[in-house]
């Protein structure tokens, strides 16, 4: 096993439905002994076809795609760019959450509380692939 390196943008793709609420914020975070998160409310999922890159999805917000009970959808959240180092046998630990795992970014500003209610479901397999992208370098 080798080690390497990754200083990314990080890139998280999950399908999933509400349940039994159309309203849903989504936090996803990644964390080694420090971490990079992304949040995303559901609704506001459109990606712009123009500004987005292999490696970064840019999210429209020119509108609001409500989404109903059962419904599933294609969620798409960049993480905040990180550089990190991986030797053979140490673990990373990806999360996707309805509350921020790491914590607020700034000292002294409140916790972001969303307005999730009900079930969330996360689809993987099949043609619902959730996934986490991590681009690595070798060395």
């Amino acid at each position: 096993m080798l080690s390497f390196d990754a200083v990314v943008r990080l890139r998280c793709r999950s399908w999933r439905d509400p349940r039994d609420h159309r309203r849903q914020d989504r936090f996803a975070g990644l964390r080694k002994y420090k971490g990079s998160d992304g949040r995303l409310r559901t609704s506001a999922r459109h990606i712009d076809p123009i500004l987005s890159t292999e490696d970064v999805p840019a999210h429209s917000f020119d509108r609001v795609d409500k989404i109903s009970p059962g419904q599933v959808v294609d969620i798409e959240i960049d993480l905040l760019p990180i550089g990190l180092r991986f030797n053979p046998g140490e673990q990373l630990r990806f999360a996707i959450s309805v509350r921020n795992l790491l914590g607020t970014m700034m000292a002294g500003i409140g916790e972001y509380v969303g307005a999730n209610t009900g079930r969330h479901v996360i689809h993987t397999g099949g043609s619902t692939p959730s996934y986490l992208r991590l681009p690595v370098r070798k060395r």
